[in-house]
């Protein structure tokens, strides 16, 4: 059971404590608070799912596209 500073108000808290007895702080003894950490987990996610759509969309336009154009163009002809 070792106290530190909660990151709120500065009471003394334990490292394991979820919320600060006196101002009511989430997690005191972490840097950055819970929903903070939540969010910053959720843009992180969100960021990497924009990315990796994007990097299918471009895989699939740039491999299937001409594919695509070849196949409408035969039946345009015939």
């Amino acid at each position: 059971m070792s106290l530190v500073p909660c990151r709120g108000c500065g009471y003394q808290v334990d490292t394991s404590a979820l919320a600060c007895p006196k101002c009511g702080a989430t997690d005191p003894a972490k840097k950055i608070c819970r929903q903070h950490r939540q969010a910053i987990s959720l843009s992180l996610q969100l960021l990497i799912g924009v990315v990796l759509l994007l990097a299918v969309g471009r895989y699939v336009w740039v491999e299937f596209m001409p594919l695509m154009k070849t196949v409408v163009a035969k039946q345009h002809q015939g």
